[in-house]
């Protein structure tokens, strides 16, 4: 009998009719033949394309199809392949078949509401099974209402405490630098500690934000959970199965997460029930933080205790939030050392703000560096712009059509139900090929140029074709404002109170490997 791959179910059905079950040995080889028939199907619709004109980067093994030669060189593979066959087109990565869409088309993912950031990225990313806490339990729209009504309206207010925490996370790190000098290896674990310092202030509130134990996990349980999976075998890709059931196992054996909830479960839980005992007493002084306003407008899905339901919900707030303002502002920062001059020009501009306002140059910094001082130092905002459009990013952004119903793009792509899509970050953000986002013909998108922005009207916040950090469209990052303000104090402050040296060349990385530069630095405190 020959083995032909069949191309639909009725053709299964077939091939399953025709195996002869007369005698033990043949039962024996019709299973192994229907078994293969069957995998045989599966491949076949898991890496066929839809039938709709889109072009295919051509690859021969169908089970890792060009994920060793994107990763390899994967500025290289998106120059080549997006020159070759235009702005859409298909890959085999990852162990399946995508869609990457690039220039203008992106858009009509972003403003698709069929499709979904969160679904697309838990395929090989799930933090939530890799934290123990049940996905559905804190869905995306969880963590938007936390950020869109209980951060974003209030950042005037929380600034003040935000500020004075970062303070704080650099002294946690460079201790008393009074008349000395200090090398640090990398710039990353600093900014991460100020970054979970202020952050654990707005979201738990400054009595808990002064647990370092509660703070460290903060600042760790990302990338350590994170570990786990950033490096899998690729032979684990194909199988979604197999990505699930590993991200689960972490979730519920892996001593990382098991060492982070234990923490954060301990410091929380007592002050969660703490919290809703005062509550009962009508004098009562309420706190102002994300946790209060958790513990009041939310409630536990059945079986689940609402103290732990509550502290998973800051769990998932964390994995938003810490690592990607830490990561952003990381970058900002070596990007800043690495252009001459650009230190001193920031400089001028943040005691030409503050002394307009009136304010002391050298006063307290929680009540200099305020919400509408910090917005007022634009070419500040337009270096953070400039280099977060810089970051190394490729094919990015995994989105999957979540309807149930095939979206067919104005090209006439179809991306059908559970197909997935990657953005060409790389694409729209630093190619000099799109020449709609030129603003004149001699400008070069790949070459770092700090002001760039300044009077665009383009502020550091705004999304756009051609900044995608944030995504783009209503489902764009809602904690944006909140990161970029972070971002934009650290910077502040480390300028205005501390003398920073590159005491190495500083090197912007072009692997998938990380997205963050990297090289040392001298830091003493400024006169």
């Amino acid at each position: 009998m020959q083995l032909t791959i069949p191309s639909s179910f009725d053709q299964i059905i077939d091939y399953v009719k025709d195996i002869n079950l007369s005698s033990r040995q043949q039962q024996t080889i019709g299973l192994i033949t229907a078994a293969t028939v069957i995998s045989s199907f599966t491949f076949y619709k898991l890496f066929k394309g839809p039938n709709d004109g889109c072009p295919t980067v051509p690859y021969i093994n169908p089970f890792n199809g060009s994920s060793a030669e994107y990763r390899k060189n994967p500025r290289a593979f998106v120059e080549k392949w997006t020159e070759k066959l235009g702005p859409v087109y298909r890959v085999h990565l990852y162990g399946r078949l995508q869609t990457v869409v690039s220039g203008r088309y992106v858009r009509e993912i972003f403003m698709n509401n069929n499709f979904d950031f969160n679904a697309g990225i838990e395929k090989r990313f799930d933090m939530k099974s890799m934290a123990d806490i049940r996905g559905h339990e804190i869905p995306a729209s969880d963590t938007r209402v936390s950020v869109v009504q209980y951060l974003t309206p209030h950042l005037k207010y929380f600034t003040p405490r935000a500020v004075h925490y970062l303070d704080v996370g650099l002294e946690d790190i460079l201790g008393d630098m009074q008349g000395k000098k200090k090398d640090l290896p990398h710039l990353y674990p600093l900014v991460q500690r100020m970054v979970s310092r202020a952050s654990a202030s707005v979201f738990v509130g400054e009595k808990l934000c002064n647990d370092p134990n509660l703070v460290t996990s903060f600042q760790e349980i990302t990338g350590d959970l994170g570990a786990h999976i950033r490096f899998s075998n690729p032979w684990l890709e194909p199988f979604q199965s197999l990505m699930k059931l590993k991200m689960w196992a972490i979730g519920k054996f892996s001593t990382s997460t098991r060492k982070h909830r234990s923490v954060m479960l301990k410091a929380l839980i007592p002050e969660i029930k703490s919290r809703m005992e005062l509550a009962k007493n009508p004098n009562w002084e309420r706190p102002n933080d994300i946790l209060q306003d958790l513990i009041e407008n939310f409630k536990a899905p059945a079986g689940r205790d609402f103290a732990t339901h509550i502290t998973n919900e800051i769990i998932v707030l964390i994995f938003a939030s810490i690592h990607t303002t830490s990561e952003n502002g990381t970058i900002v920062l070596y990007r800043i050392l690495n252009t001459p001059g650009l230190v001193e020009e920031l400089f001028k501009e943040q005691q030409e703000v503050l002394t307009k306002a009136g304010l002391d140059p050298n006063g307290k910094s929680s009540e200099v560096f305020t919400f509408d001082i910090i917005k007022n130092m634009v070419k500040l905002d337009s270096v953070c712009r400039e280099s977060m459009r810089l970051r190394n990013e490729f094919l990015e952004l995994a989105h999957t059509n979540v309807g149930k119903n095939r979206v067919v793009l104005s090209n006439g792509t179809i991306i059908q139900p559970d197909g997935d899509v990657l953005i060409n970050s790389w694409y729209n953000q630093q190619s000099n090929s799109w020449d709609a986002m030129k603003k004149d013909k001699n400008e070069d998108r790949t070459k770092f140029t700090p002001l760039r922005y300044v009077n665009s009207g383009y502020p550091s916040t705004k999304v756009s074709d051609d900044y995608l950090v944030f995504g783009e469209g209503k489902h764009a990052c809602p904690g944006r404002w909140f990161a970029i303000q972070e971002i934009k104090t650290i910077i502040s402050l480390l300028i205005r109170d501390y003398k920073l040296q590159p005491t190495s060349d500083i090197i912007f990385p072009d692997s998938l490997e990380t997205a963050m530069p990297f090289g040392t630095v001298s830091i003493e405190k400024g006169l």
